[in-house]
């Protein structure tokens, strides 16, 4: 049998065919996501979800048509946005992707959405979250008349794939939204209503992947995952014994747990079928890097006449063992913290010998590596005890050895990657099989995961 993955990105749509027996991948199609729409103001991020849903379509009839015998659809895709359906399932409202601004913004008596949330609450929302996104839609007048729901772009494309008229929404993917008990695997509607917020909008909550409908020719599409989740899932040969680091434009630290304890410091998001995974997500992974590269093209450009583009593999290539002593140390929360977006980047220990190029590519690696390892530190001892093996994932970890080799000379163990570079969609496919039946269990769904 044959399994679909789909996978939602922000910037790209992804779909794979996976043989179900041994894991080898028969197709693979990644497309830009085009989706981006205008905003009225800067801090606004939307994306058009006919665009979305009919690039995934696209995709999905083309694997429909040259494979025969598949036998379930995975569907992933970016958490925390949102979009508002009518009963019909038709999309009445733009994407506000996880990226949306207006959380932030100040109201008239100084605090912003976000905050007076959070506050309410007693426990942290963040700008971009779908819970923030819609109390601040609501208090302007943003939510069209006739929504009947909200969801994720994930939840809709899974829906409409399916043929059916109303979302429901698995926990991975609504404990993104915020306000959620991850105990009770449910939001927290009674909070909800007491701040005055519409519960009734958001979905019915499954914690068991249920098939949606039918797509083409009979094959069952099943409630779509978060993101983080599925590319975990994507990367992992054991879920239990394994720590992933997955490094693309944003990077997260992930790990599974059984318990919904609080673990200070990092976001506890309802596993696929049972569990939960300790995640410590930083803001700039990949992108420090990006602006570095940035930075040193810009130089280029100011102090020579025509300047080139700096080569990817020249700042990979730069080793720690070559350079002299006197290290940098660097800051790279350059876009802040999801608790603290006002934190800013530094660069401290400069002296007379080390203020090089490279230098500050080795400190910039060690940076965004330190942030992860940091999180990581917050999980209790004797949870990290039981960790024998370490992934990555993300272009961040798959295109630079040298930030491998950071994590592997702190942690004292091998990196390894998974030989497909399509982590999530692969997670979405194991995710259908294991729905399906087509395979009996996350730990069988994990012997199809290989390593380069």
């Amino acid at each position: 049998m044959k399994l679909v993955g789909l996978d939602i990105g922000t910037t790209t749509i992804c779909g794979l065919v996976v043989d179900a027996g041994t894991g080898e991948i028969l197709s693979v199609v990644t497309r830009p996501n085009a989706s981006r729409l205008a905003g009225r103001a800067p801090w606004e991020a939307l994306q058009d979800p006919g665009i979305i849903l009919e690039t995934v379509k696209g995709i999905l009839d083309a694997f429909l048509d040259q494979q025969a015998d598949v036998g379930g659809i995975g569907v992933a895709g970016q958490m925390h946005g949102i979009l508002y359906v009518d009963k019909a399932g038709r999309a009445r409202s733009p994407l506000y992707t996880w990226q949306d601004g207006r959380g932030d913004l100040a109201g008239a008596d100084g605090s912003s959405t976000a905050s007076r949330l959070t506050e309410s609450l007693g426990s942290r929302v963040s700008t971009g979250m779908g819970t923030v996104t819609h109390s601040y839609n609501a208090a302007h007048g943003l939510v069209p008349g006739d929504s009947a729901s909200l969801c994720t772009i994930s939840d809709y494309v899974a829906m409409t794939l399916g043929r059916s008229t109303v979302p429901r929404m698995d926990a991975s993917n609504a404990a993104s939204l915020g306000c959620f008990d991850a105990a009770r695997r449910d939001f927290r509607r009674g909070d909800m209503e007491g701040l005055g917020i519409d519960s009734g909008l958001f979905p019915e909550v499954t914690d068991s992947f249920p098939a949606l409908g039918d797509a083409r020719a009979g094959v069952p599409v099943f409630a779509a995952a978060g993101d983080n989740q599925a590319s975990f899932l994507g990367s992992v040969r054991d879920v239990l014994s394994t720590v992933v680091f997955n490094i693309g434009t944003g990077s997260q630290v992930s790990l599974r747990v059984d318990s919904a304890s609080h673990i200070p410091g990092l976001d506890l998001r309802p596993f696929p079928f049972a569990g939960y995974l300790a995640v410590g997500a930083a803001l700039c992974g990949g992108r420090a890097y990006a602006l570095l590269r940035s930075f040193f093209e810009r130089t280029v450009r100011l102090f020579t006449a025509g300047g080139s583009a700096v080569s990817w593999e020249l700042m990979n290539a730069v080793a720690e063992s070559a350079l002299p002593a006197g290290r940098l140390a660097v800051d790279t929360r350059f876009s802040g913290t999801r608790e603290d977006p006002s934190i800013r980047g530094r660069i401290s220990g400069i002296g007379q010998d080390n203020l090089t190029p490279e230098h500050l590519i080795v400190g910039v690696r060690e940076g965004i590596a330190a942030e992860l390892l940091g999180f990581y530190e917050c999980v209790p001892s004797a949870r990290r005890a039981r960790v024998s093996s370490m992934a990555g994932s993300g272009n961040g970890i798959r295109l630079n050895p040298a930030l491998r080799e950071v994590f592997e000379h702190r942690l004292g163990m091998r990196m390894r990657v998974p030989v497909h570079g399509e982590e999530t969609s692969f997670g979405a496919a194991l995710i259908a099989g294991v729905a399906s039946g087509a395979l009996p269990s996350l730990e069988a769904a994990g012997q199809l995961v290989r390593y380069r």
